[in-house]
């Protein structure tokens, strides 16, 4: 049985999910859009919002819209665990919708009526995802093709691939991030292309909004990278990978090989270091 065969969704609302990290809530490049949205309470689609910050220190919050919910968890559960919290949040609010975000997307003031539009073009899909760009790069949606590579592609919907995308401006089913079950590994780096993973196995639709979103993609900018993220990314990677199977599992060694001398050529030998033990590693353990 799927997920996505359910009547008139587009009525039903949406909470959005603002991730936070590190950074103040005013400094939330999508909260004075997610704000406006708020106070149209009977006007906009969007109900309710949960910002989910797991900074080790909480950000400072003195007022909130009624309808936004603030939740602290400095032991950091990741996005995975922002987005279980939402579709717990989602349900006990009525909400069949969950609009995932990290804190360095800008939201265009249309969005909700693009979502509403693809929803009503496609109301069996169980996630919507926009163009993203990173600067002027596209980013998102891509493919997952036969070797494992994940290629941005403008019309993700081909046979031999599986559709993917970056979590930030994706909305998706309440339902299907409540029944996600992710490995300690894919607690941050990898949650949306496991997610995108699981749905195209599935035979789950993904269906399009027509916006582009801007996103700052900070593995995108590896002279910023820190060795403690890269070695999270590593982890995930892994378990990504060992899930995948086939021929993605099978070039993983060639890939990383090529990010090393990447690596070497930018003046980060440490972070080429990092990624050449992997080869004499049997699992990489979760990093929190």
């Amino acid at each position: 049985m799927t997920l996505s065969k359910q009547p008139d969704l587009a009525n039903q609302g949406i909470l959005a999910v603002l991730v936070l990290y590190g950074r103040e809530l005013n400094d939330a490049t999508p909260w004075p859009q997610l704000i406006a949205w708020l106070e149209q309470t009977d006007e906009s689609i969007l109900r309710y919002c949960l910002v989910y910050d797991n900074s080790p220190s909480p950000a400072a919050v003195t007022t909130l819209p009624v309808n936004a919910n603030f939740v602290s968890n400095s032991d950091n559960n990741g996005t995975a665990g922002a987005y279980h919290a939402g579709a717990r949040h989602a349900a006990e609010k009525g909400c069949e919708w969950l609009l995932l975000l990290d804190q360095d997307t800008c939201l265009p003031s249309d969005y909700l009526e693009r979502v509403q539009d693809a929803i009503a073009a496609a109301p069996n899909a169980v996630a919507l995802v926009p163009s993203v760009l990173h600067g002027s790069r596209p980013v998102s949606p891509a493919i997952i093709n036969a070797s494992g590579s994940i290629v941005p592609c403008a019309n993700p919907e081909r046979e031999d691939s599986i559709t993917t995308a970056i979590s930030s401006g994706a909305v998706i089913r309440r339902v299907a991030i409540a029944a996600m079950t992710f490995p300690p590994e894919i607690w941050l780096d990898y949650v949306d292309h496991w997610m995108f993973l699981d749905f195209g196995r599935r035979g789950e639709t993904v269906a399009s909004i027509n916006s582009r979103l801007l996103h700052d993609l900070s593995v995108r900018t590896p002279r910023t990278l820190s060795l403690f993220r890269l070695r999270s990314i590593l982890a995930a990677e892994s378990a990504f990978y060992q899930e995948l199977g086939g021929r993605g599992l099978t070039m993983l060694p060639f890939r990383r090989l090529v990010r090393a001398m990447r690596y070497v050529r930018i003046g980060r030998p440490s972070l080429a270091m990092a990624v050449i033990k992997t080869f004499f590693e049997r699992e990489p353990a979760a990093i929190k």
